[in-house]
Order: structure tokens, then sequence, then C-alpha cells
């Protein structure tokens, strides 16, 4: 219906329903992922067996290896899984602020505070980079990291907050900065002191952004009031 008014499709509607064993096959492929989530965090990667993963599950070994190739495979998975649910955070934080400025701080204020938690130090910062190696950098990276920033940081572009910039080179950049504070956050035997002073950074460099533009505004519009006086 459209209005008071009866419509004919002309397009075919395929609905795709799932069959009980896919539902299924589904269900075993995501407590696979939060059983391996579980022990990773707890004993990073090394640490954790196959045989483990499997007797936690209550699954035969043949179900873990219909979904995944082998312990990388299944690290990727839970590696994805941890850095979708802190770009969820990221993104939430910053979209509830409606100024540009206020937005991209509540967004890395997010990410340096998921610093903090043992899951996503141990399984993203520490044991990500020895177990994927360039794979990393690669397809995550593109549909979770780079996403997540270009909503935090791309209306600082579009408003012409920050004139002269792309939002991809602002966004890649930032991806290696907030990088390097996490991994300095992980390293330290005080993280929650290395995330203030990470904090502290941002802020510093923040403002000074801000009070560079409003300097380099301020002649700009004496000499458009000069103009209009003559």
């Amino acid at each position: 219906m459209v209005g008071h008014r009866p419509i004919v499709s002309l397009y075919n509607l395929t609905v795709t329903v799932k069959t009980l064993r896919d539902r299924q096959a589904e269900a075993t492929r995501q407590l696979l992922v939060d059983v391996a989530r579980g022990l990773f965090a707890e004993r990073g990667f090394a640490e954790t067996s196959i045989e483990e993963i499997i007797q936690r599950a209550g699954v035969a070994r043949g179900a873990l290896y219909h979904h995944f190739a082998g312990k990388d495979a299944l690290f990727l998975a839970v590696y994805e899984a941890v850095q979708s649910d802190m770009a969820s955070r990221v993104t939430r934080a910053a979209l509830a602020i409606g100024e540009p400025w206020g937005a991209a701080r509540a967004g890395l204020s997010a990410f340096l505070d998921a610093c903090l938690e043992g899951e996503f130090r141990r399984i993203v910062i520490i044991d990500s980079v020895a177990v994927l190696h360039k794979d990393v950098w690669a397809d995550p990276i593109e549909r979770i990291e780079l996403p997540m920033l270009r909503a935090v940081l791309s209306p600082l572009v579009e408003s012409n907050v920050l004139p002269g910039l792309t939002a991809e080179a602002l966004v890649h950049v930032a991806l290696g900065g907030l990088y390097g504070a996490a991994l300095y956050i992980a390293r330290s035997p005080d993280p929650r002191a290395a995330q203030a002073e990470a904090d502290a950074v941002v802020d510093t460099i923040m403002r000074g952004l801000r009070a560079g533009l409003a300097g380099a505004a301020q002649p700009a519009k004496r000499r458009a009031r000069g103009r209009g006086h003559t």
C-alpha cells in the first residue's frame, strides 16, 4: 500500500530462510569464538591449546576444523570480534556529541579507555602482531578500524574545521598514532598512568590545533572588517 492505493511490486523478492542445520552451524562457530576469546584474553594465544578450546566448548575437534583452518584462523575471528566491539563503542561515543571537536575527543578517549581492558590489550595490542603478522594490517583494518575513525574524524574535515586536509590522510595518520599510544599503554608497568599520559597528549594536540586555527582566522577577520570600512 502507498497511502490508500494498492500497488503491485515489479521486483521478485527472495526471502532466505536458514535451515536448522545452518543455524546450528552458526551457533557452534559463535560458541567456539566466545570460548576462545575468553581463553586468549586470560592466558594469551601461546598458552591456549586447541584441545582446551574444544573441551571447554564441548564440541568435537572436527567441528572446530569445519569452521576454522586452525588456531590462527580462530584467533583472527576473535580479534575481529574484539575490534568490532571496540569500534562500536568508539563510534557511539563520538556520535553522541553534536560538535565536531567534542565528537572527535570523545571517540579518541573511548579508544584509549579500551586500552585499559585486559581483553583488548592482550588480544589486539600484544598477541595480534605476533600471530597475524601482515594480516592484521589487511582486511580487518579496512573493515573495522578505518570506518571507525572516519566516523569519528571526518566531521572535522567535512565541516571545514580543518581546512586543507583530506579525511583519508587524517584517519590513516590518526590510526598510526592511536596504535602507538595503545602499545605504550600495553607495555607500561602502570597502564592506567600511561593511559592518562596518552590522553594528555591527545588533549595537547587538539588544543594546539584549535588555537592555531583560531589564531590564523583572526587576521582574516580583521582584513574582512577593514574592507568593510573602506
